[in-house]
């Protein structure tokens, strides 16, 4: 190495700027042939990973796990939480437009269908493009804790925070207490 090094030098020296120019071209040359990839071929590659699969939206599910985190504010106790929903999420799936004519005068007509995907082995289903969000109309918060007004306020704003809703669309009410006779 030490040796290609000093003859670079005394070549920069005998040619000057041209040769200079000449050889960083050709050290850039170089560097492009070489090969990357840390020296496996396609065949010795790990197969690409799949996609992750999409869960679905569940208002069950969303309302559990609201409750489980809202029951572990301080002072909350046992939360039950309903949500009511304005929509559960718009899911916009990939299309393919085709259009023929109909003859003269006549116009065009246009044929939409979603593009399906499936690979070896694997059940067809549409390509999603976009999923939106699930918007919420209202909530209900039940929890032991709700008579404190502290408590109150914190399950108000850790549901407004989660849902987006404004404080007037979620109530929060204390849970009724067991008899204990």
């Amino acid at each position: 190495m030490k040796s290609i090094v000093e003859a670079l030098r005394e070549k920069l020296k005998k040619s000057g700027a041209v040769g200079f120019a000449a050889i960083i071209i050709a050290f850039g040359i170089a560097l492009l042939l070489l090969p990357s990839g840390g020296g496996t071929d396609a065949s010795e590659r790990s197969p690409p990973e799949e996609a992750p699969r999409e869960i679905p939206f569940s208002l069950e599910e969303t309302e559990r796990r609201f409750a489980d985190a809202l029951g572990r504010i301080e002072g909350a106790g046992r939360v039950s939480v309903t949500l009511a929903l304005r929509s559960d999420g718009e899911t916009f799936i990939a299309t393919d437009k085709t259009y023929s004519d109909r003859g003269e005068g006549a116009g065009r007509e246009q044929k939409e269908d979603a593009v399906i995907v499936g690979s070896s082995g694997t059940a067809e289903a549409p390509v999603v493009v976009k999923r939106g969000y699930p918007e919420y109309l209202g909530a209900l918060v039940v929890a032991e804790g709700a008579d404190s007004p502290e408590v109150k306020l914190r399950l108000l704003g850790a549901v407004t925070s989660l849902t987006g809703l404004g404080a007037d669309r979620v109530q929060v009410a204390p849970m009724r207490r067991a008899n204990n006779s």
